[in-house]
């Protein structure tokens, strides 16, 4: 019995941009590596405070919607 081995390997594009507030401060900002399933993601890093925003979408709009609905789910830890 043969072994195989699935030699393809999802490329990341990872995107990051660190802003330097002048005062000593730095944000860094991350997206295309975490939360892949979602439609879009990025992490903001500041200090030792992280935040992962992601967003989900259908791809075709309801009729006789008007309005988009929008949730939003916080956790801290």
């Amino acid at each position: 019995m043969k072994a195989y081995h699935n030699e393809n390997k999802m490329s990341l594009n990872v995107i990051k941009k660190v802003i330097d507030l002048g005062d000593g401060r730095t944000i860094e900002i991350e997206t295309g590596k975490l939360a892949k399933q979602a439609d879009g993601s990025v992490v903001i890093k500041m200090g030792d405070t992280m935040l992962l925003a992601t967003v989900v979408s259908s791809l075709e709009a309801k009729e006789g919607v008007d309005f988009l609905p929008l949730s939003v789910d916080y956790q801290e830890k």
